[in-house]
């Protein structure tokens, strides 16, 4: 679970637009130092953090924005989010860290998930899902190539309801093309989110 300490307000939920399930957000001054459009944004649940995937977001002027979140798929799961405040993992300063070995010298092999990752993600329909602290999860039923937060979509396997993973390097820990098994590192409260 994300530390409550370790979240940082970008922005204030302030109404729906329109007769959909899009919310129109204001941004905190200078929000857009640390934020991220394809990182979780976390709003408190009962005291929990609970992390949103920005599915689609369009600015409106200098500090207001239209987002549509993956895991909401009705007006009244919006509309909770109204008057709440909007996190995101602050982030430690980047200048300190090691750049990849790929990053370092082009000639040299790719990360391990950069090469993993095929070039044609429908080629991980079929797969088995499994999460590296739940085990196997389900069965990728399609890839969904949504132009900001491409995803998978999972058909979990003591359900059958469908889940939506963003298809990330941040997630994909492993993908076995000989055994046709991909391994995600979740993120712990995504399960219940898209629940």
């Amino acid at each position: 679970m994300v530390a409550t300490a370790s979240l940082k307000p970008i922005a204030q939920a302030l109404k729906l637009f329109g007769n959909n399930q899009t919310i129109i957000v204001k941004f905190h001054p200078n929000a857009f130092t640390f934020f991220r459009e394809t990182e979780p944004v976390f709003a408190i649940m009962d005291g929990i953090p609970v992390p949103f995937f920005i599915a689609s977001l369009q600015f409106r002027g200098s500090d207001r924005a239209d987002i549509l979140f993956d895991s909401i798929y009705c007006e009244s799961q919006a509309r909770e989010l109204i008057g709440k405040t909007l996190y995101q993992e602050a982030h430690k300063e980047e200048k300190g860290k090691k750049k990849p070995k790929s990053a370092q010298n082009p000639n040299s092999a790719q990360t391990p998930n950069s090469a993993q990752t095929p070039e044609d993600p429908n080629l991980l329909v079929g797969f088995t899902a499994s999460d590296t602290l739940r085990g196997v999860l389900g069965e990728v039923e399609a890839y969904m190539d949504w132009r900001l937060n491409p995803c998978l979509s999972i058909r979990l396997c003591h359900n059958s309801e469908t889940f939506l993973v963003p298809f990330h390097e941040a997630f994909i820990s492993d993908i076995d093309f000989k055994t046709k098994c991909i391994t995600l590192t979740l993120p712990q409260g995504l399960l219940e989110v898209n629940g």
